[in-house]
């Protein structure tokens, strides 16, 4: 299919843009959001059913992400292979999945199979067969239909948009129909000890998601075995609270609840070894990487 091979509509520098828009790019696919805010009212609209379909929708992220890749396939969108490919993987997707979503004659479990067709013929044919609809209903309900059926929607107008205005795919990231690069968890760093053994205190995390890196500080307090606290996104500028943790000796796991500028939970489960932590994050409909961190301050510095 053919799409724009240059940029038609330059992206806003991040200093252009509001605070709010600001924070959208920083979560991720920076680029169509400072192109997107350019037009901020169908930015406000497209991003709230877009957040919805990837945050809190129905469908596990292993196969909302491959139908997403599946689509972007079927329209030749490499942007949104490009952005898409890393959320399929921390989503649950194997290399070899996201591989076979360019063979045709690749086989897949039958739940998988009737939404991939589904893609298919609504890409090709703007309809869902009779055959397909029939192998849909098996296995889910109506509202998980529905929301597979506005999922290849909103995609297909995103590779529409993406193509046209000729958003471009960053360097190193996966060209379409390849998967991304595997996650390496970031080197541990090391820390002279401190002499405390336990969760409590400042924490300097770093969290590895294929499409880059993140840094977090976090500040947890035990209370028995509850976990409180927070969570501070040194990029987005945002401290968010931790809503319920426990902690089982050195092993922590909690929750905390963003809401800006989108709404998602985010769960940590890590364990503490003298000053170093390691586990992993799961961010509601993303996926879950891998984590390591440090401990900054101690509880009686």
């Amino acid at each position: 299919m053919p799409h724009a091979t240059i940029p038609r509509i330059p992206p806003l520098e991040l200093d252009e843009m509001d605070p709010e828009r600001q924070k959208l790019a920083k979560l991720g696919a920076d680029t169509v959001i400072q192109v997107l805010a350019r037009a901020p009212e169908v930015l406000q609209a497209s991003g709230a059913l877009g957040g919805y379909l990837l945050s809190r929708g129905k469908l596990h992220p292993r196969i909302r992400e491959l139908a997403i890749l599946r689509v972007a396939l079927r329209c030749d969108a490499p942007y949104e292979w490009a952005n898409h490919a890393p959320a399929a993987l921390g989503g649950g997707a194997t290399d070899a999945e996201i591989g076979a979503l360019s063979d045709p004659d690749a086989s897949w479990p039958p739940e998988d199979d009737a939404v991939l067709r589904a893609v298919d013929e609504l890409c090709a044919d703007v309809f869902v067969s009779d055959g397909t609809w029939t192998a849909l209903a098996a296995t889910r309900d109506h509202a998980e239909i529905i929301e597979i059926l506005f999922l290849v929607g909103y995609y297909r107008m995103m590779a529409g948009f993406l193509n046209s205005a000729g958003v471009p795919v960053k360097p190193g990231q996966p060209a379409l129909g390849e998967p991304p690069a595997p996650v390496v968890a970031p080197a541990q760093q090391v820390r002279p000890a401190s002499g405390e053994t336990g969760p409590d205190g400042s924490w300097k995390i770093t969290f590895t998601h294929p499409a880059g890196s993140k840094d977090l500080l976090l500040d947890l307090g035990t209370d028995g075995t509850k976990v409180s606290g927070s969570i501070f996104d040194t990029q987005l500028k945002v401290t968010v609270p931790i809503v319920s943790g426990t902690v089982d000796g050195q092993k922590v796991t909690f929750t905390a609840l963003v809401t800006d500028p989108a709404r998602f939970e985010v769960s940590v489960t890590g364990t503490v070894d003298g000053d170093a932590f390691s586990g992993s994050v799961t961010v509601s409909g993303g996926g879950t990487f891998p984590l390591t961190g440090v401990r900054e301050v101690s509880p009686s510095s």
